[in-house]
Parts: structure tokens; sequence; C-alpha cells
């Protein structure tokens, strides 16, 4: 017969058998100075005899930290977040830290969930990317408050964070569509991702200011969740009479969803449609022509991410507020009728 397991002892658990609540228990496990030697002592004798996390609590005891980073990201798929994962690992394992890597299922819910695990497993910092659903951002103040810093990548909350690592969607899409532009296009039409989500309202941006400067009206706009909806809408969009001699997608998610049907359509790349793509792996390699993209490295994102996250763990006392840019490249393949691989800084 399997042997039945103990309960897992939670911050809560501590906190109920004495009396205070699970943020001076956080706070107290984690050496904040708002609360009384006594307490802190009190606190940490109780949660060893409880067995409260024992390698993790006890190395914090010896170190001042846990040496542990918590990790959120809104899915795991093959398009774009597992070389974020891989930077993000290999560049803590080369300063001494291990990651826990979450998924929100792109739901607030379940982020708030997710916080409150990495809370109960006293990670020195986190890093997040938000979920399609998040508008509030509570559950990461709480976090600051009990001294545990957060970086936020990528995905970032539009008006809250002391910390933020993006790429310039705008200036990038910008970029894509004045290529579209000068390969001769004429109608285009920007498929974006979530519409509530600032990533695709910068892309946006950066793809109606080209499109402005050439006074250039014919052009539609379409979201598309994942995949299958991209599939779905490109069957719409060339359903029409009025069909677009040139696409410019938000992801490598979006852009699996459109050649697929566009293959399917008998619709010729480049010669009746140009395509570019933002993209950070080898899926627009897999294409006949290649397609056309701009590079951002998610890898290098989760890097300089984690970077700051670190020097804000041990030099808790330095002003480390700050949005860090990370540089994309526009690369011209075949899709947008240059079989010559160009690499030209976006922007350009």
């Amino acid at each position: 017969m399997p042997r039945k397991r103990r309960n897992r002892v939670t911050l809560k658990d501590i906190a109920n058998k004495i009396g205070v609540s699970h943020t001076t228990v956080s706070r107290a496990l984690r050496n904040h100075p708002d609360i009384s030697p006594e307490r802190k002592e009190q606190i940490r004798n109780l949660a060893q005899r409880m067995h409260y996390n024992p390698n993790a609590f006890a190395l914090s005891l010896r170190n001042s930290y846990s040496k542990i980073i918590g990790l959120i990201i809104p899915e795991i798929t093959l398009y774009s977040f597992p070389s974020m994962v891989k930077g993000i690992s290999e560049y803590c394992y080369k300063y001494g830290y291990n990651v826990i890597v979450l998924s929100s299922n792109e739901s607030y819910e379940r982020e708030v969930q997710n916080t409150e695990l990495m809370l109960s497993s006293q990670v020195d910092g986190l890093l997040v990317a938000i979920s399609k659903e998040t508008q509030k951002y509570d559950h990461f103040e709480r976090l600051e408050e009990d001294g545990i810093p957060v970086v936020f990548l990528d995905r970032v909350c539009k008006d809250y964070g002391k910390s933020k690592v993006i790429i310039d969607g705008k200036r990038a899409a910008y970029s894509a569509t004045k290529h579209l532009i000068t390969t001769g296009r004429k109608k285009l039409t920007y498929f974006g991702g979530n519409p509530s989500l600032d990533i695709t309202k910068q892309r946006l941006d950066g793809f109606k200011k080209a499109l402005d400067e050439r006074n250039m009206q014919e052009h539609s706009i379409i979201f598309a969740d994942d995949a299958e909806e991209a599939r779905a809408k490109t069957f719409d969009v060339f359903a029409t009479k009025d069909v677009p001699d040139g696409i410019m997608s938000i992801s490598d998610e979006v852009l699996t969803g459109i050649i697929p049907a566009l293959q399917e359509l008998k619709i010729s790349i480049p010669e009746q449609v140009g395509i570019i793509s933002f993209s950070d792996g080898p899926i627009s390699l897999m294409y006949k022509p290649a397609i056309s993209i701009i590079h951002h490295s998610l890898s290098r994102v989760g890097q300089v991410a984690a970077d700051i996250l670190i020097r804000r763990i041990e030099n808790p006392e330095e002003n480390h507020n700050q949005i860090h840019i990370i540089d994309t490249n526009l690369i011209v393949r075949g899709s947008t009728m240059n079989n010559t691989a160009n690499n030209i800084q976006a922007g350009s």
C-alpha cells in the first residue's frame, strides 16, 4: 500500500498557529526590517518545526537568499517562450540561481495563484510576462511590498512596474511595414494578436505610422488569438474581392495559421502576396519561400531581465527602475520578393 504523503505546510498554516497574517510570516522569513527580532525568531523556529520548505528555507537562513528565481509566462508553446526560458535559466545558473517556471495559461486568476505559489516557495525575485487577461496588478504590488522584486519582460504592464525589458514594437513594426511598401505592395493587412495586449497595440501603431507617411488608405486590421483563429480569418480575408497584396504578422504563432491557409487557397508567395512577420525562431525558415522577419531574440530579452532582477535582489538599496529596450533586426527573405538575406537594423 503506497505511503500517504504529508500535506505541504504553507505560510497560512504557520500564520494560523501564531495568530498573525501570512504576510507577516513571509516578511519574517525574508528578514524584513519591519518585523521585530523576537517575532522573526518565533516564526523561523515554528517554520523549522513544521518542516516548511526545509531545503530552501535552511539555505535562506544561512545566506539571506533562497537562490531561487520565479518565472511566470503566459503559456508554454513551440513559438517563442521556450527560448526565453532557456535564456533565463542559463543566465541564472551562471550566478548560482535556480529557476521555477509556472504558466498562467493566459488566465489572470491563474496568474494570481502563480504569484502566491512563488511567495510560498520563498523566491528571491520574480520575472513575469503577463497574461492577455491581466488588467489589475495588485498581486505584483503585494510581492514588492514583501520585498520580492518583480521584473516584467516582453508582455509588460503598460502603467505599472519598476523594471521592464521589451523591444520597441512600434519602431519595429514601422520598419516591417515600410519594407512591404517599398516592394510595391498597395493593400496591406495587419494580423495582430490579442487586442488587449500592449504589444499588439504598439505594433499596430507602427503599422499605421508607416501607412500614414505614404498616405495609404488601402489596409485592413485583423486580430487572432492563436494559429487556428489566424487560419480561419485568412480564409475570410481572401474570400472578399478586396484581397491584400501584403501581410504583416505579429508572431510566429499567427504566421503558422496564415501560411497553411494561403497554401490551401493556392495563393502564391511572394507573387500574389508578400509576407513579413515578427519571429524568434526557425519557423520562418521552414516555409518556401522563407519568410522575411523582424527578428527579436526572446532569449536576449530573458537574459537582460534576469540580470536586472539579480542586481535588484543583491543590491536592493540601489535604484534599478528602468525600461530596457532590446534591438531588433529586419531580415529580408524570399517572401517579400528578395532572395538575398539581408540584416538591417530595424527602423533604418
